[in-house]
């Protein structure tokens, strides 16, 4: 089910962070023209939040078909433009106009930025770790009766030498009161001569 909730996933974000970088582009290159109408660092926060988009979804352990799909599809759209060009220039629309700012779809593709993109989420994918699946739990079992009177290694350990001398060799005996100190007697215990 993570491999499917992932997919979805890498279908819904791949078109939006594209849309998302050739906005940005055209907000840099309309903020770079003498007398641009749009900031520079709107373009700037466009980039910044698909590097973070993209960088949750190449790095995070989660299913790696939603970042194999983002990245083929990148990958393949810089492929299709290198092999044939004049296709790919008709299979996207010319131009869009958002808020006043001519967005160019093909400019990703063109400048490289969707192939960088992409080659860098196939590398993300190809980890090994990606495709395992987390480990479950083991079912925690309640302790039995005898399991809880039993000592643990913790407070066998404390049993000493020296503590088993003092109490005449019942140091198996001591209550985890007697290991605490609480209520032991101001007196100390008698030692052998």
């Amino acid at each position: 089910m993570r491999h499917v909730w992932s997919l979805l996933a890498g279908i819904v974000i791949t078109p939006l962070a594209w849309f998302a970088v050739a906005y940005g582009q055209a907000v840099m290159f309309d903020a770079a023209q003498v007398g641009g109408h749009r900031p520079l660092w709107l373009g700037l926060v466009l980039f910044a939040a698909v590097g973070l988009l993209l960088g949750l979804v190449g790095s995070l352990r989660v299913s790696p078909a939603g970042p194999l799909f983002v990245a083929l599809s990148y990958v393949g759209a810089t492929a299709f433009l290198i092999a044939r060009p004049e296709a790919a220039k008709q299979a996207l629309p010319d131009l869009l106009e958002v808020s006043g700012t001519l967005i160019v779809p093909l400019s990703p593709v063109s400048t490289g930025v969707l192939g960088l993109i992409g080659m860098m989420l196939l590398i993300a994918v190809l980890s090994l770790q990606r495709w395992r699946s987390w480990p479950r739990p083991a079912a925690a079992t309640e302790p039995t009766w005898p399991e809880m009177l039993a000592p643990s290694s913790a407070d066998r350990h404390e049993n000493t030498l020296a503590d088993r001398d003092s109490f005449n060799g019942f140091a198996d005996l001591r209550t985890p009161a007697d290991a605490s100190g609480v209520d032991a007697p101001s007196w100390s215990a008698p030692t052998k001569v």
